[in-house]
């Protein structure tokens, strides 16, 4: 699967043309009265974000590049690319800017993350208009959800809110890429709080085998070898004048591409884009050069390790560029080939040989070089008849039985290539995940910017699937001729560390260059400024050219390429009607909601249970009778119900949680009676049989060991294990390794048959289906469900936790803390309002109390850092999670306690209150976009007895005073239970007077 179609979706899926040319028009979601025109109003040197009526300056022209009814994208007279899609499903609003500088293009400072570190110092920070105070004071009172990321070509950042703050969104986002000025305070302290991202990222294993794959792909002299966050040694050597040199050097308006969606008026947020950015003038950026085509000959194998339990291996072959010839053809081979449970792969190697416990196949091509094709599997604990091998002997043979499967697979595409039928269900994947892409403002607006900035193109993915429906098998068979040859193949081994060995810390990899690169030679000075409305804008002195592959970040050749490729189409209306709730005769609930926003459906259904249904000291039964109702039914085998499924594009799966255990599907709206059909029969009708069990059993036994391979699954195991002491929730909701082990299938068929009580099941079905259709079908699959004379769901409550500290070693070179307060809330509490302000409260990044405490005062202390009240059926806990260094463990967890003090000390000013509001009617919005999250949402609450409108719970929120803030943190902040992992030892008696 290619870049782009990993924004798809991770469930792809081959339908009639009419269904491709409905994906044109997907976007286009309302009708909106068009008025707009080649000149709006602007302003003429007001600085960006400086007043919230930026839009009625003086006029200012910009150049309409396409018209919709409901999109708009323009160019600036500076050359910056502005794109606004209305979307009217919720009242919400992401803006976001695009800047073509990630790590490939850093120059004098490549290796160094310069761009990621620029990253965290412009999003919020402080600016010529505003300090860094006052900056988080707005975005607060508008309960924006802000972040930023960086990649290999680009940074780019976003503010989430509601829609009737997009005035205030736009301005504050503006302010900070135009006006930053990287204060050497907050300089200090994001240089600080990088190098606790750096200790995380070294004991992440997908960030270790991604860092491994790259640097096996690419050779040393092109910069796409390097880490996003560079190397510690290299980051610690930026200075604060370098990186302001290169703010000014590359954030200027014709490198940047804006993009808005939401429930907005398009016409209106273009003219207050272009009253701030009008007048701003384009920047001269360095001529810049990447190293020409990565070369295809490259080392054979390479590995490194991680604290994991079981060898990853990701066979890699060097692929083609973005749109080049045959890479289309390459998405549908990694579709064929490890896309969905009908896969070619997964049906050899993880169902059949069961050689790996997951297996999976893509297509990553970039705009700016040839990117790769990659098998990736994570090895299971196969057979091996070698009695007289020792353990890594016998960890190498199963990896190389791995790797023989993976190349007779591959040569079987080569030599044979691929049938009607998989190329169909490949087709069908792919326009099935078009058409339900496009449900949140966040992913439209991040799709705009992408698709514009790699293809020119703002409706490519309409494109996209055009050309993939076109893609023939023969081109299929001739793709892998091409690139999937053995001497091509390059072989990235990620094995796990031998028992007290420990991460090796990564520094520059051996051999690569300082300066991969070419650029003239750039040094700011006063002779290559210019000035307007008091603000410098820097840029490069012109020079020789560089040699290699020109790089031209100039929006001038995407502006000119869009207005090639932009296509006409029409608009859809929309319609999202409220939730209708029924209940049949057996006392199953159900909760329908029309939208007509994608013809698409969610339907998802929950019964009480999970670890709170699973046999006391037995935890484990219900995530394995979960796993186990997709693997075939009285009907149906696995594989006819898998093919089925993936013939359809659509999705089908199960789970069991802390409270439920839920079987859930989506479609295409023309498949909803099929699919619904196919999810009553694995929940009501599955086989159990014997022969699946025995293949399934060891993947999830995988599952459970896997769960540590991250720190915060490691952290988060132990802390469950010390807070929920003998409680089921002492366990993940994976259960005990033990007891999974020791199932059969008739533990589980037994087991399944007890939970089937219709009085403790809801569904809830949304999407674009007639309400009346869908009560009728679920009345015909689910209405002879028989409830049992009494309930077998009873579950207890958790001990009370005993105040203690407690530390964990890790082989993972970082630190972690966890710190659990209770007991909590349960989800019917009175006081749930007022806790989830608490919440927010203390973790609202950037201005959350703990937020500011551990990374954005002083020292920087922790990078990641959330806190939340994990409620469910039962009281539950309140828990405060961050990542830091050994040497700063103690302070970190001293001044996380002396937050909970200052809020049960009720010292919560005015201002703190009301962000943590606005924030939670943010998430509250944001949270009711797609219809999958809908579905689950009014399940859930059916389920567990929430008889509350949103309404009624944004004004109970509202309500929520300081005092009531208070006394909830008084009296659920109790009995902190603090688990510290490190890899370190830490001696804890300095904080434990604070853990009482």
């Amino acid at each position: 699967m290619s870049e782009k179609t990993r924004r798809l979706a991770t469930s792809l899926a081959g339908l009639s043309m009419s269904l491709v040319l409905f994906a044109a028009c997907v976007l286009a979601l309302c009708s909106l009265p068009a008025h707009a025109n080649d000149s709006a109003p602007g302003s003429d040197s007001a600085p960006a974000g400086d007043k919230a009526d930026d839009a009625k300056q003086p006029a200012q022209e910009y150049t309409v590049l396409q018209q919709r009814p409901d999109r708009l994208i323009v160019e600036l007279p500076n050359r910056m690319i502005v794109a606004v899609q209305r979307m009217p499903a919720a009242p919400v609003v992401s803006a976001q800017i695009w800047v073509k500088t990630g790590s490939l293009y850093e120059q004098e400072h490549v290796g160094a993350g310069l761009s990621h570190f620029l990253e965290h110092l412009i999003s919020g920070g402080t600016t010529s208009t505003r300090n860094e105070e006052q900056s988080n004071a707005i975005l607060g009172a508008i309960g924006g959800q802000t972040n930023a990321a960086t990649s290999l070509d680009t940074v780019h950042y976003y503010i989430n809110t509601t829609a009737d703050n997009a005035e205030a969104d736009i301005n504050l986002l503006s302010d900070w890429l135009a006006n930053a000025q990287i204060t050497p305070a907050e300089y200090a302290r994001e240089r600080d709080v990088i190098q606790r991202e750096f200790d995380m990222g070294q004991g992440d294993p997908n960030r270790i085998f991604w860092k491994l794959t790259m640097q096996a792909r690419y050779p040393a002299a092109h910069p796409a070898q390097h880490p996003t966050i560079g190397y510690i040694d290299e980051f610690l050597s930026i200075s604060r004048d370098g990186i302001y040199d290169f703010y000014r050097r590359m954030y200027v308006p014709n490198n940047m591409v804006m993009t808005v969606a939401g429930d907005i008026d398009p016409q209106k947020t273009v003219d207050q884009i272009a009253g701030i950015w009008g007048k701003i003038p384009t920047g001269e950026l360095p001529k810049l050069s990447l190293p020409s085509d990565a070369p295809d000959t490259l080392p054979a194998t390479v590995q490194t390790k991680a604290d994991i339990k079981r060898p990853r291996v990701r066979m890699i072959w060097p692929g083609t560029k973005m749109t080049g010839e045959h890479d289309y053809a390459l998405d549908v081979l990694g579709i064929i080939l490890g896309a969905g449970e009908s896969s070619r792969l997964t049906r050899s190697l993880r169902d059949q040989q069961q050689l790996v416990t997951s297996v999976d196949a893509f297509n990553l091509s970039f705009p700016w070089d040839k990117g790769f094709f990659a098998i990736q599997a994570d090895v299971a604990d196969s057979p091996v008849q070698a009695p007289d091998a020792s353990p890594e002997q016998v960890q190498q043979m199963r990896i190389d039985a791995v790797k023989k499967a993976i190349e007779q697979q591959v040569q079987q595409v080569i030599d044979h290539g691929v049938t009607d039928a998989e190329l169909a269900r490949a087709r069908r994947m792919v326009i099935a995940s078009v058409l339900q892409s496009s449900q949140t403002a966040d992913g439209v607006a991040t799709r705009l910017a992408r698709d514009i900035i790699q293809t020119q193109d703002p409706d490519y993915l309409q494109r996209y699937a055009e050309a993939i429906n076109k893609i023939t098998a023969a081109e299929v068979q001739t793709a892998a001729k091409d690139f999937l040859q053995p001497k091509r193949l390059i072989v990235a081994e990620l094995l796990p560390l031998a028992p007290g060995e420990k991460v090796e810390v990564q520094t520059r990899a051996p051999g690569s260059e300082k300066s991969n690169v070419s650029k003239d030679n750039h040094k700011a000075s006063d002779a290559n400024t210019s000035k307007d409305g008091g603000e410098e804008h820097f840029s490069a002195p012109t020079g020789a050219a560089p040699t290699g592959t020109p790089v031209n970040l100039d929006n001038a050749p995407i502006i000119a390429a869009m207005q090639k490729n932009i296509a006409d189409s029409t608009a859809r209306t929309v319609a999202i009607d409220e939730p209708q709730v029924f209940k049949l005769d057996n006392g199953l609930r159900v909760v329908i909601q029309k939208s007509t926003l994608v013809p698409a459906v969610s339907m998802q259904a929950y019964t009480l249970g999970g670890l709170l249904g699973d046999p006391a000291g037995k935890e484990g039964y219900s995530f394995a009778m979960a796993a186990m109702l997709t693997r075939g039914t009285s009907s149906l085998t696995a594989d006819q119900l898998n093919e089925q499924i993936d013939a359809l594009g659509a999705d089908l799966g199960a789970n069991s949680g802390n409270n439920t255990w839920y079987v859930n599907a989506s479609c295409l709206s023309e498949d909803f009676k099929t699919v619904y059909q196919l999810m009553a029969d694995v929940m009501l009708h599955p086989a159990f049989s014997a022969d699946q069990w025995q293949r399934l059993q060891p993947r999830l036994l995988a599952a459970i060991d896997q769960q540590d391979a991250r720190w915060s699954g490691e952290l988060g195991r132990n802390f469950r294990e010390n807070f929920f002491k003998g409680h089921p929730w002492s366990q993940t909701p994976m259960g005990q390794r033990d007891v999974v082990a020791a199932l059969n299938r008739d533990d589980l068929a037994a087991f399944h048959k007890s939970q089937l009580d219709p009085r403790e099941m809801v569904i809830a079905i949304a999407g674009d289906v007639d309400p009346q259709e869908a009560l009728k079908l679920t009345t015909q699959l689910f209405g002879g469900l028989q409830a049992p004379d009494e309930s077998t769901f009873n579950p207890v409550q958790p001990p009370l936790p005993a105040a203690r500290i407690v530390m964990v070693k890790s082989q993972k070179p970082t630190t972690a803390v966890q710190i659990g307060f209770g007991p909590g809330i349960d989800r019917t509490s009175k006081d749930y309002p007022a806790v989830q302000v608490l919440s927010r409260v203390l973790s609202n990044f950037p201005s959350g109390y703990l937020d500011r405490a551990l990374r954005g005062e002083g020292k920087g202390l922790a990078y990641a850092t959330w806190s939340y009240p994990r409620v469910g059926i039962v009281q539950g806990s309140y828990e405060i999670v961050f990542n830091t260094s050994a040497p700063d463990a103690l302070e970190a967890v001293k001044q996380a306690m002396n937050v909970v003090d200052r809020v049960k000390a009720g010292d919560i000013d005015a201002a703190a209150l009301q962000r943590a509001k606005a924030r939670l009617l943010t998430d509250e919005m944001m949270n009711k976009q797609s219809n999958s999250d809908r579905a689950a949402e009014y399940a859930l609450d059916e389920l567990y007895g929430v008889h509350q409108s949103l309404d009624e719970y944004l004004a109970a929120v509202n309500a929520v005073t300081v005092d009531d803030v208070k006394r909830v943190a008084d009296q659920y902040l109790v009995n902190p239970v603090v688990v510290i992992m490190s890899d370190t030892d830490i001696d804890p008696t300095p904080v434990k007077p604070l853990v009482k």
